[in-house]
């Protein structure tokens, strides 16, 4: 059966069950709020990391969402996110995620209905369910067009790439393969911890049983008065391993 599971802490998906395949890492024993759950897919608004003067990936994250589940394999989650400390805006995010056949696809949405322009990075930060990193590779990136982890040192040093748009990447891993395709966004971001990370929000050893391939925003984006901006993220379910 496919399903999809998401939280009204971040508007956060959290699991997906595509096919007979677990899609996304999720720890079974999730911190509660006010700290961000450390799996699925995350939304990042209005600053991607540490690109501004705003608290890292911003503070849509850790606000309460309104999630409705309408049809088995369908979440709808939405934010009016109203003015904070350094960001006197207005917007209205949503996220939208379906389940057809092999694909899952999540449309996420920014809305200006405040009363001045904005600019805003971010995205979505996926962790996809790999099972071992260091048997896991990247296709289809334009700067490493083969990013195999298996040569990279993760027992040492994090991997935490941005990489210039292309439309489809392929991830290959003990887990799933997937193909990855995107509209509106404008870089991949390819991020995991290492073995020699410091987050208290997972079991320590499960640095190696996740990814993350993001399609984000890192060119600040200036939406105007009542402007519009959607991003569309496709993930399929693919056989081959060429």
């Amino acid at each position: 059966m496919n399903t999809i599971q998401a939280q009204t802490f971040g508007g956060q998906i959290l699991r997906a069950h595509l096919l007979g395949k677990d899609i996304f890492y999720c720890p079974t024993d999730l911190h509660p709020p006010p700290t961000p759950a450390r799996g699925g897919v995350p939304v990042l608004f209005p600053q991607f990391g540490t690109l501004g003067a705003l608290t890292k990936h911003g503070f849509a994250r850790t606000q309460e969402w309104q999630v409705f589940s309408m049809l088995e394999g369908c979440v709808s989650a939405n934010l009016l996110l109203t003015e904070q400390a350094d960001w006197p805006h207005r917007a209205q995010l949503n996220v939208d995620a379906s389940i057809e056949d092999e694909h899952i696809d999540i449309y996420f949405e920014v809305r200006n209905v405040g009363e001045s322009a904005f600019e805003w990075t971010g995205g979505i930060h996926p962790y996809f369910l790999v099972g071992d990193v260091l048997q896991t590779r990247v296709e289809g990136l334009l700067e490493t067009p083969v990013l195999d982890l298996a040569t990279v040192n993760l027992a040492n040093t994090a991997i935490d790439q941005a990489h210039a748009i292309t439309p489809e990447v392929r991830l290959y891993s003990p887990n799933v393969n997937v193909s990855l395709t995107q509209e509106g966004y404008d870089a991949w971001q390819v991020w995991n911890p290492s073995a020699q990370h410091h987050l208290n929000d997972i079991p320590h050893a499960d640095w190696q049983r996740f990814l993350c391939v993001e399609p984000v925003v890192l060119t600040p984006k200036t939406l105007a008065v009542g402007e519009t901006w959607v991003g569309r993220f496709t993930i399929t379910l693919i056989d081959d391993i060429s």
